[in-house]
């Protein structure tokens, strides 16, 4: 996917005695949008911003260490040694000794007469990783502005840490004016590094214009522009972790000071062998457990779980974490949801006015499109076109909205709006605010969305597109699938049944899903579940057992 980035001149901080003024350039090429006021606590905004800009730099994956010159050195090493074995004489082994002396001695002027073009070289590529190194290889973030608060949105270069930063306007002094929709901001690593130098003694003036920081030139206005081929990864990664979100997430709330003595940990131990899980222990009316494997080294929170029952949920890609170290001293709570075993983890750091969520896919090598898809935990019930369309321009109107609320405003059931809301998260016309539990209007794409797109976002729905999704409906059709029984609990469902799939095998699949009908945990006696458990998403059998359970959820809606 291409995308064409303008900006009229590229987003920068200019600060005097007394003031500073933060200038975000946004995309010319999309809606009209901006915001201008003045920050009342610019210390937060400023640690905010700079964990944004380090989870945008972060890349945790693996790499072997390059061994190039090591290997070179060993052969040479193993060609002199070769050639001093031939040596007959002392006489012809001095000489070669001595012209080896001369060779090194050469070789160290040669260093020096070319120290002048090293020097050229570094400060070339510094110039190239400044100014350059964005353009090729990140992505700008995508911003909102909402009536109630701005966000900021990005993805890690590895593509496995989602970020999100959300300020209210009660961190400004003063909102001068504003126009809501979402655009991209150009966002690059000198603009991190004057963001670093605000200071709460000065006044600064806060700024999202198409314009920047407009520096006029001759023949025409100053401006930045960008071309990048963007993959279908990136879009693809807002959808997942949107439907990550809408899970039923294990929650509790822990103290800044637990996860700094996590980070701490962190930072003092490399775990040189397998296992390297960081281990949840949580047990109803008592304090959450971390435990970091594989020295099984224990760390209790100050966190009570008050959940239904005792559970044991490793994750991986701890080192992830770190990224958060900056915003601890200012932080009130962390609250953090768990997916379950190997699947993502969220933490939001709340910050008064801020609120920061990372979300870490199921371990650093896994980005958050690398195989597993958590859409298909969400609740697809049957919708239409205008059903999409007249929830999409309810929420556009209202920009952020509960589901309820939505559902009393558009006249649909509850259950019919969750699942529209789902297809809209899922096109990126909406996101879910996990830590303001409401549905936000936030269009990732420039074209409007029209009865048409809506339309294609139908048809087909995005189970058609995995082979899990394929099976499970040919199962539903085929009437290879039974609900044995359909348990009411506090959290939702809890159903069990049997289902039979294209291989004749018939199975004892068992999900428990909550009110909204998303799918909270399973089990299947099928080969799949028993290879990937639930890290590649859930079984066929998993899927058909829920499609029954819709049936019977819009039956009752009705």
């Amino acid at each position: 996917m291409k995308v064409k980035y303008h900006y009229n001149a590229p987003s920068s901080v200019t600060s005097g005695l007394n003031s500073a003024q933060v200038a975000f350039a946004t995309n010319t090429l999309r809606e009209a949008t901006y915001f201008r006021g003045v920050l009342g606590h610019p210390l937060i905004f400023r640690e905010a911003m700079g964990a944004l800009h380090g989870v945008v730099m972060s890349d945790f994956k693996y790499r072997p260490r390059d061994r190039l010159a090591f290997r070179a050195w060993l052969e040479e090493q193993d060609r002199k040694f070769l050639a001093s074995l031939k040596m007959r004489s002392d006489k012809a082994r001095q000489e070669l000794e001595a012209v080896e002396a001369r060779l090194a001695e050469l070789d160290r002027l040669r260093g020096l007469r070319m120290q002048p073009f090293y020097k050229a070289r570094g400060e070339y590529l510094n110039y190239i990783y400044e100014n350059e190194y964005e353009i090729n290889y990140l992505y700008d973030p995508v911003i909102t502005v909402h009536p109630d608060e701005i966000f900021f949105e990005a993805f890690s270069r590895d593509e496995s840490s989602y970020a999100r930063l959300g300020a209210s306007y009660n961190l400004f002094e003063k909102v001068n004016e504003f126009a809501c929709g979402t655009t991209n901001i150009d966002f690059s690593a000198g603009l991190a590094g004057e963001l670093d130098r605000m200071r709460t003694y000065r006044r600064t003036e806060f700024d999202i214009a198409p314009s920047g920081l407009t520096v006029a030139t001759e023949g025409g206005p100053a401006h930045k522009e960008k071309k990048i081929e963007l993959p279908e990864s990136w879009v693809q990664g807002f959808l997942q972790v949107q439907s990550t979100m809408a899970m039923g997430l294990t929650r509790f709330t822990m103290a800044p000071v637990d996860m700094f003595n996590i980070i701490r940990f962190l930072r003092r131990h490399k775990a040189k062998a397998s296992p390297r899980a960081m281990r949840f222990e949580l047990t109803p009316g008592q304090r959450v457990k971390v435990v970091f494997e594989p020295w099984e080294h224990t760390i209790e929170l100050s966190a009570i779980f008050e959940g239904p029952k005792a559970q044991s949920i490793r994750t991986w890609g701890r080192d992830r974490l770190r990224t958060l170290a900056r915003l601890l001293p200012l932080a009130q709570r962390v609250d953090v949801h768990l997916a379950g075993f190997g699947l993502p983890s969220i933490y939001v750091v709340k910050m008064g006015e801020v609120s920061f969520t990372l979300a870490l896919s199921g371990w650093s090598d896994n980005d958050w499109t690398g195989g597993a898809r958590f859409d298909l935990l969400t609740r697809r019930l049957q919708a239409s076109a205008p059903e999409l369309l007249q929830v999409y321009e309810t929420l556009r109107g209202r920009r952020s909205a509960s589901d309820v609320a939505l559902a009393a405003a558009t006249g649909l059931g509850v259950e019919k709006t969750r699942s529209v809301l789902s297809h809209l998260c899922q096109v990126g016309r909406a996101m879910y605010d996990l830590g303001g539990g409401v549905f936000r209007h936030r269009d990732l794409f420039f074209d409007a969305f029209t009865l048409k797109e809506a339309q294609q976002a139908l048809n087909p729905a995005v189970e058609v597109h995995t082979p899990q999704g394929k099976a499970a409906k040919q199962i539903v059709v085929a009437a290879n699938v039974r609900v044995i029984a359909r348990r009411p609990v506090t959290t939702g469902y809890k159903l069990s049944g049997s289902a039979k799939g294209s291989d004749g095998v018939r199975v004892r699949p068992l999900v428990h899903v909550d009110k909204e009908g998303h799918i909270i945990e399973g089990t299947c006696s099928c080969a799949f579940y028993k290879k990937h458990a639930m890290t590649k998403g859930p079984c066929e059998h998993l899927l058909a057992l829920r499609l029954e359970h819709m049936k019977k959820l819009q039956e009752e809606d009705q």
